[in-house]
């Protein structure tokens, strides 16, 4: 409920709907909500929003491609002026020619799947006007007409979509969960590098605080004399470029906070505040089924199955192109024409289409076997760079998973390294204060206990970029045990 609450908040902000006063108000954000915003807002989930809904309907033009379609035609009006040569009993003659032609057809069309050819059945009608030495009209029409056209040996195109369209709209909705974990993988390298660059900005000014009170301390001890001037002079070195320090960490601070906000879709303007990550989340991912997921729901897996379909097409293409092809086209149905259009459509007469067309390359020096060659060479090429790239995939899932295993450890070493170095700090602090120690000691604790906090803040990274990581690679969530989904609307 806190996360939904602070969405909408962001929402209410960025929407413009507050006040000027309100729209300074600083939002918190964890990873989690950082990255649901980041989903809802970011340009990179509209982007593949955009491109999940351009492929839907892509699909759906190709589905509409195997059913029925009525379609309309015609010249309305064709109009022609100009000479013919004709023979008389006086020899040849120019005779001049002007008229008109219009013509509107009507056919429903369907695609056969399975052999490539289609069926048709249309209805027409035509006039044509002779306006030279005579007006006159004669009218033709065709009631009725059925027909078939039927490639034979040929190349179908239709038979092959109807393989690989299903599976490209398979791997565009596959890749838009992908997209929107990758969103999510880099919200969480982008929220850590502002994590980052917010401790460093914390321990700059809190050094600077540090070392400022050590040289005011270095400073009465010299003049008792107490310490050596090389003492002091460290003292005022380590002030000075801890204050050189704290100007770049805000500067960098700055930088990444720009980014993290562009990333998300957050005005600039906006005033926000992370917190970092709880105890990472403790479940067992197992190699062998994290392999299995990613295999059954990774579009990669997915696109090795398309690359051998593609490979398979162009080697079919390239035999039916370059051997014996033939067309048959048949048709039955009724026509008449007539001077008077209300007689067109008494009595018509039967009207009869049958012919093959036919093909066969001779001799064209080799052309169509080096098509045929070459095709089943790049058939073979692919199969190899499949099989290849497959293991090299399997590989990169295994390696990943075996990574993560170890994470978690790094992550709760990482934060006792950072304990035990804040406390050896504070014993260095105190011991310095009373003497005991000098101030190069000091430093070094210091050091070792900024390094320790930066090295905690690394591993939480490195814990969290790899959770998303196998979350993209597998489009599973390990923690819910249940496959990652989106619900859109489009």
């Amino acid at each position: 409920m806190s996360k939904l609450l602070s969405i909408v908040l962001f929402l209410f902000l960025t929407a413009g709907l507050s006040t000027s006063s309100k729209s300074q108000q600083t939002i918190s954000l964890t990873l989690e909500e950082s990255i649901e915003i980041a989903k809802e807002n970011s340009p990179l989930a509209r982007a593949a929003t955009y491109a999940l809904v351009a492929s839907k309907w892509r699909y759906r033009s190709f589905k509409a491609d195997l059913l029925p379609s009525l379609v309309a035609s015609g010249d309305v009006p064709n109009y022609s002026f100009g000479q013919r040569t004709v023979i008389t009993e006086n020899g040849t003659e120019f005779l001049n020619i002007r008229q008109s032609n219009a013509n509107l057809d009507l056919s429903i069309n369907q695609s056969i799947r399975a052999t490539g050819g289609s069926l048709f059945m249309s209805s027409g009608l035509s006039r044509l006007g002779i306006f030279e030495s005579e007006d006159r009209y004669e009218w033709a029409s065709t009631p009725f007409e059925v027909g078939l056209r039927q490639p034979i040996f040929q190349f179908n195109s239709l038979k092959w979509r109807n393989r690989t369209e299903p599976l490209r709209y398979r791997i565009a909705q596959t890749q838009f969960v992908e997209d929107m974990e990758d969103i999510a993988f880099t919200v969480t390298q982008s929220f850590f590098n502002l994590l980052l660059a917010k401790i460093n900005v914390e321990v700059a000014e809190f050094n600077v605080t540090v070392n400022d009170s050590i040289y005011n301390i270095s400073q009465g001890r010299f003049q008792v004399g107490n310490i050596a001037q090389n003492d002091l002079l460290q003292s005022e070195l380590a002030i000075r470029n801890a204050e050189s320090d704290l100007t770049n960490a805000r500067l960098n601070y700055q930088r990444t906070e720009e980014t993290f906000k562009a990333l998300l879709g957050i005005p600039n303007d906006q005033q926000i505040e992370i917190y970092s990550p709880s105890a990472a989340p403790d479940f067992f991912v197992d190699a062998d089924r994290a392999l299995a997921l990613a295999i059954e729901n990774n579009s990669t897996a997915l696109q090795f199955q398309l690359n051998e379909i593609q490979a398979d097409q162009e080697y079919e293409r390239a035999r039916r192109e370059s051997g014996f092809s033939a067309t048959l086209q048949a048709s039955y149905g009724l026509n008449k024409t007539s001077p008077d259009f209300d007689q067109l459509y008494e009595n018509p007469e039967n009207r009869r289409f049958f012919t093959i067309g036919f093909q066969i390359p001779i001799f064209n020096w080799g052309k169509n076997l080096a098509e045929i060659k070459a095709a089943k060479n790049l058939q073979q090429e692919t199969a190899n760079t499949i099989a290849y790239e497959r293991l090299q995939f399997e590989l990169d899932i295994k390696g990943t998973v075996r990574e993560f295993a170890l994470l978690k450890d790094q992550v709760e070493l990482a934060a006792i390294s950072d304990d035990i170095a804040e406390r050896r700090y504070d014993v260095s602090k105190n011991r310095y204060l009373i003497g005991k120690i000098d101030v190069t000691n000091l430093f070094i604790a210091q050091n070792e206990k900024d390094s320790a906090r930066r090295g905690y803040i690394q591993a939480l990274r490195n814990y969290w970029t790899g959770y998303y990581n196998l979350r993209r690679l597998t489009l599973y969530d390990f923690e819910r045990n249940e496959p990652i989904y989106y619900d859109i609307e489009y």
